[in-house]
């Protein structure tokens, strides 16, 4: 089995694909990458069991193709081999069965494989039930949430991004319960069957970087216990986390106190000038004082000394307020927010922080105040 194919077309296709590959597995051949090849070109998949990602290479996009079949090459190293071939062109020959030459005019490697015959036998499957999904408006779903991923094994469904389909609306909800980020979403068509599950942030956010920004469209097929995205010629298909997420819905008030039109950049700056000198660095708590038409935002260190930012505001109440909360979570959730004016929704100094784009109602954004007494 040999075949010949331009470095560039070969290092896109690895780079998606070792997105699933991961060092914590115990099952060595799930280091390994299976090129199979056949008649229609190659194909590429990789997996850690709970993420996988196949690669189809065209076989129009291959320079020569000689026999089928399959064979695992070892990950490690390999790709940073494949990048520093001297050629644009490189050459594979399988040996023994286990082994491959890789050679260009210029050098050679030999490396030893895993037999195909002990890689799990992972199943890529569509169903009739597809939703389709431009890639930039999925991408910018992933964007929008994906920040508020709980990175805690304690409380494993907060680690995952919670899906709901009803109808023609599309729900994408994360926690991690001291912030949350809501966005909605209306369909072209409606779906017949219901969809609440729970998709591993990893599994997401690696799909976010195979998403570009170009119009092509992204079939998502649901499965009981997985999902599975094809995007182009890439296939990504992820287990889900089992057990039903909490409801969130009753964190978001329903009215408020306070409704300040704020311009995005102007408090992103000055609450990211504050964080300088706040005490905690791990929360980076600072705190936002609010009289009638102007905030200002401040923040202390015994050691370093204080800061303090000034803005004006156009607000609905003139009655002074003040809220601590962390800048960290305040400017994650301010960078995905595409708009030049955003609401921030207040009730009182214990009730959480509510951010909203000021013409986009499809999306929330909540942060919980911090006690400082």
């Amino acid at each position: 089995m040999k075949w010949s194919i331009e470095k560039n077309i070969l290092l896109d296709a690895l780079n998606n694909v070792t997105k699933a590959l991961t060092q914590r597995t115990t099952i060595p051949v799930l280091n390994g990458i299976v090129f199979e090849i056949n008649e229609k070109g190659i194909d590429l998949l990789a997996s850690d069991s709970e993420l996988t990602i196949k690669v189809h290479i065209d076989e129009k996009d291959v320079k020569k193709i000689e026999g089928t079949g399959k064979i695992i090459i070892q990950s490690k190293f390999f790709v940073e081999m494949i990048k520093k071939m001297p050629t644009d062109v490189i050459n594979f020959e399988v040996e023994d069965n286990l082994k491959i030459k890789i050679t260009s005019p210029y050098n050679q490697y030999r490396l030893n494989c895993y037999n195909p015959t002990d890689y799990p036998n992972i199943s890529i499957e569509k169903n009739n039930d597809v939703i389709n999904l431009s890639a930039p408006i999925l991408k910018e779903i992933i964007n929008q949430t994906s920040y508020a991923l709980s990175n805690q094994e304690v409380r494993p469904l907060l680690t995952g991004l919670n899906l709901k389909i009803n109808g023609d609306i599309l729900e994408c909800i994360a926690t991690d319960s001291y912030r949350l980020a809501k966005k909605n979403l209306h369909l072209a068509t409606i779906v017949e069957k219901s969809v609440n599950i729970v998709i591993p942030g990893k599994s997401i956010i690696e799909l976010e970087k195979i998403l570009s920004d170009d119009e092509e469209n992204v079939e998502i097929y649901v499965f009981k216990n997985k999902i599975l995205f094809i995007y182009k010629n890439i296939c990504l298909q992820s287990n889900l986390l089992e057990g039903t997420y909490p409801e969130t819905s009753h964190f978001i008030p329903a009215d408020f106190a306070y409704m300040i039109n704020l311009n995005l950049q102007a408090f992103y700056d000055a609450v990211d000038r504050a964080a300088l000198l706040a005490e905690n660095k791990e929360k980076n708590i600072i705190k936002m004082h609010i009289k009638d038409k102007e905030m200002i935002i401040s923040s202390t260190s015994n050691e370093l000394g204080n800061a303090e930012e000034k803005l004006s505001i156009d607000s609905n109440n003139k009655e002074s307020i003040e809220i601590s909360f962390s800048s960290k979570y305040m400017l994650d959730a301010l960078k995905v927010i595409k708009e030049e004016n955003i609401f921030l929704l207040l009730n009182s100094d214990d009730k959480p922080i509510i951010l909203k784009p000021v013409t986009d109602e499809s999306l929330i954004e909540l942060i919980l105040p911090i006690k400082t007494y």
